[in-house]
Parts: C-alpha cells; sequence; structure tokens
C-alpha cells in the first residue's frame, strides 16, 4: 500500500479526536490549576474535568497540539509519515498527504512535532489509533462503505512491525 492509502486511514477526523483523546488519557492529564491527576470526559464539553477543582482542561491543552488549530487527523498524518521517513519527511510531502492550502501552519506544525516526538513516542501513538480502529471494527461502528477495510489491515501491519522495531532498541 502506498503511502497516500495509509494516510487516507488518517483522515477520519472522528477517530483522530477519539484516539487522541485516547492518548491524552493514557499519559496522564495534569490539571493546570491544582496538579490534580484525576479527570474525567465532559461529553457536552468536549473537555476534561478536574474532580478535585472542577477546572477544565481541552483535549489540545498541554500537548504539541496546543496553539494549533488543525485538524487532529494532521497529527497522525504527520506521525505516520515521520515514524516512516525520520525527520527527513519534507513540508510539500506533508501539505500533498493532508490536502491543505497552507504552508506556514504546516510548517510551524510540522518542526514542532520533529522536535517534540521520539520514534517511540511515534510508535505508542500509532498504536493508540490503530486500537482504536481495531475497536470501531469490531463493534461494526466502521464499514466498509465509510473506511476501507484492507487499508485498516494493512495499517495494523505496519503498526506491528514499528512497535517491533521500537522494542528490539
Amino acid at each position: 500500500m502506498n503511502l497516500q492509502g495509509v494516510s487516507y486511514v488518517y483522515k477520519n477526523e472522528e477517530l483522530s479526536i477519539e484516539a487522541f483523546k485516547e492518548y491524552r488519557l493514557n499519559k496522564g492529564v495534569v490539571c493546570k490549576k491544582c496538579g490534580s491527576q484525576h479527570h474525567y470526559w465532559l461529553m457536552s464539553k468536549q473537555q476534561f474535568q478536574c474532580v478535585d477543582c472542577r477546572f477544565r482542561t481541552t483535549l489540545r491543552s498541554g500537548t504539541v497540539l496546543q496553539g494549533s488549530k488543525l485538524p487532529y487527523s494532521y497529527f497522525f498524518i504527520a506521525v505516520n509519515l515521520l515514524s516512516k521517513q525520520g525527520n527527513r519527511l519534507t513540508l510539500d510531502e506533508f501539505q500533498k498527504h493532508t490536502g491543505h492550502k497552507y504552508y506556514e501552519p504546516l510548517w510551524e506544525f510540522l518542526n514542532k512535532l520533529k522536535i517534540n516526538l521520539d520514534e517511540q513516542e511515534r510508535g505508542l501513538i500509532l498504536s493508540t489509533y490503530s486500537d482504536i480502529l481495531s475497536k470501531r471494527f469490531r463493534l461494526g461502528l466502521i464499514t466498509d462503505n465509510t473506511f476501507p477495510l484492507k487499508a485498516e489491515r494493512q495499517l495494523v501491519h505496519v503498526e506491528e512491525q514499528q512497535l517491533e522495531r521500537v522494542a528490539a532498541r
């Protein structure tokens, strides 16, 4: 499967938000106000809320996506491409995969990811996305009409290979 096909798998914004939320939960959400790590997801506001002080934290807050208005799917597309090509990924190639019109926000975004995410972290992020995708397929929430099953299977295979490489180090 070519890289364009794998990028298609990551373009589902709903899945990307769910996977990023799961990634945040796995990493731990820390309250900026009281420092507590006890949060729950406030569905009506699409934010985490601290159990102790009720302070709300957005999904992007305190992450590499903070301050960015780009879609969450761009994060997973970039991480996927960076895990395959390392820091050799060019902005033109990233722009081609996202279909984004403007250069500057992508440049800032890609540089922030290159600086802040190491190879092991990239593998963890992609495995989280793969887990969410597999879970949705098993529950029947994604059908062949809305998402290509073949691409999902190949994505899982790619993710397994990346995790094996990280574990071998």
